[in-house]
């Protein structure tokens, strides 16, 4: 029985170079969309002679048999091409230039599937030849290689504005005039501030939300997701690397239920009212498709790999939270790199995953201390945690703060004084007093696809949840905001 060869077109092949050799305009398109490896390796003959086409196009100069055999004579490699004699060939076979797309595509295919099958022997071959270690790491690792086999058949062509315009043009004759309540064009937020400044979470988006510790990001994004399985009925994707998923539920109850999340915990104060509220809660909660991942470090490679296979199993995947980048490592990591490295390739491969799967992600992220020593200070791009590559890849960037004016040894008496009338203003417009109950800012910082601003929420922490403020406490608390910006402490 003969032995099969790998996967490949060489009449394909033929029709390619032909063409390429002929007409200048293909040679560009030839070369955008090929390169050397794409052509079968036993067709020696069509890689020396690409690559010769590919050397006088980055040249500028025009490509033809002569150019191309004169090429082949400096590269050493005329014997093997067959020139001048087989350019000629190539050349006269072909007719017309109609189907060259065509045949590209069959070339890029042939070498996609080659490629795969060559990955998946290596693969192979390192499991029975090698020590793979732990087995997440090497199943980790193998899916790396594939995706990057297949993901190069991804390359697509320019589109022409005529083709873009008349696609838009369909979808404004479709677009109903909107009201203030249906704004909302990707995944909604649960925030009608929040909303109209987003429009709700866009697929492919990768937006960031910080915050100094203990000020409730983790509870911001569990009510985000919660927000967003609820009022879009769509599944979520929860990557928890300091919590387990039993209390992350817990919270979720708490929220949902309007109970205490210290009777949750306890039991104290649980009476049959609130037993039964907790009971229909986490009946609600079994209906909901929130999915949870509790993987204390996660590695990033299974991160993506978890993502990619529950989009395939919920083709609607309508939002990724991962609580918090910073707890993510990377196998890849050397002692020679730094941890800003390593940032930047978590936050890179999460931008490059929303854009892949076509799902917006929340990665959780903290800010650093200037924040706090900024004398009235808001939470500014300059203060993200780690890497400037957090703020570049964002398309998103919202950071959650609590104003408090910062105290200095010479006015420590009178700031203090004001942020205790600050306080307490803070409590009229919440409607409730006490350490449980605080108003807190969530500060646009950066918004590719629409506007910056600032969205104020009331955080009720025992009950693990953001309300919206109504019309009235909103204009109070942006009297207040004001007041506080044009404090100036004295001697």
């Amino acid at each position: 029985m003969a032995e099969k060869k790998l996967p490949h077109n060489t009449e394909a092949e033929k029709a390619v170079l032909g063409a390429m050799i002929r007409s200048q305009a293909m040679v560009s398109e030839g070369v955008a969309k090929l390169d050397v490896d794409d052509f079968f390796e036993e067709n020696e003959n069509h890689r020396a002679i690409f690559k010769a086409i590919y050397a006088l196009y980055n040249r500028g100069v025009p490509v033809d048999p002569q150019t191309i055999t004169n090429e082949l004579i400096n590269s050493k490699e005329l014997e093997v091409s067959g020139a001048p004699e087989y350019l000629i060939e190539l050349a006269d076979a072909i007719v017309t230039f109609e189907n060259f797309s065509d045949y590209v595509r069959i070339v890029q295919d042939q070498s996609v599937l080659r490629h795969f099958l060559v990955t998946m022997d290596q693969i192979t071959k390192t499991y029975f030849t090698k020590d793979i270690g732990e087995v997440s790491d090497f199943i980790a690792q193998s899916e790396k290689k594939i995706t990057e086999v297949t993901e190069k058949r991804r390359v697509g062509d320019f589109q022409r504005a005529d083709q873009v315009a008349k696609k838009l043009s369909e979808e404004l004759m479709n677009l109903k005039t909107a009201t203030s309540d249906d704004t909302v064009t990707g995944t909604p937020t649960g925030f009608p501030k929040l909303n109209v400044l987003t429009h709700g979470f866009q697929p492919g988006e990768f937006i960031v939300l910080a915050a100094r510790p203990g000020i409730g990001k983790t509870a911001l994004s569990l009510n985000l997701a919660y927000n967003a399985t609820t009022k879009a009925n769509c599944p979520v994707a929860y990557f928890s690397l300091e919590m387990p998923a039993s209390m992350l539920f817990k919270r979720l109850v708490s929220a949902d239920a309007d109970v205490e999340f210290d009777n949750l915990i306890t039991g104290y104060g649980l009476n049959p009212q609130k037993r039964l509220k907790l009971q229909q809660s986490c009946e609600r909660m079994a209906q909901k498709r929130i999915y949870v991942d509790d993987t204390a470090g996660i590695k990033l490679l299974d991160l993506v790999a978890k993502c990619r296979k529950l989009k395939a199993q919920e083709p609607d995947l309508g939002l990724i939270v991962v609580d918090y980048i910073g707890l993510v490592t990377t196998s890849t990591k050397t002692k020679s790199e730094s941890r800003q490295l390593e940032v930047q390739m978590i936050s890179q491969t999460l931008k490059k995953l929303a854009l892949d799967l076509k799902v917006p992600i929340i990665g959780v992220a903290q800010l650093n201390r200037n924040v706090e020593n900024r004398i009235g200070g808001e939470p500014q791009l300059s203060d993200l945690r780690e890497s400037g590559s957090i703020e570049q890849d964002a398309d998103i960037v919202m950071m959650l703060h609590e104003k408090k004016l910062s105290t200095t040894k010479d006015s420590k008496n009178q700031l203090d004084k004001h942020n205790d009338e600050v306080a307490k203003a803070q409590e009229q417009i919440a409607g409730a007093s006490g350490e449980d109950i605080k108003l807190v800012t969530l500060f646009i910082r950066k918004n590719r696809s629409g506007r910056m601003g600032r969205v104020p929420l009331l955080f009720k922490k025992n009950f693990c949840r953001f309300d919206t403020l109504s019309e009235e406490a909103e204009r109070k608390y942006d009297e207040l905001e004001n007041e506080s910006i044009n404090y100036l402490p004295t001697e």
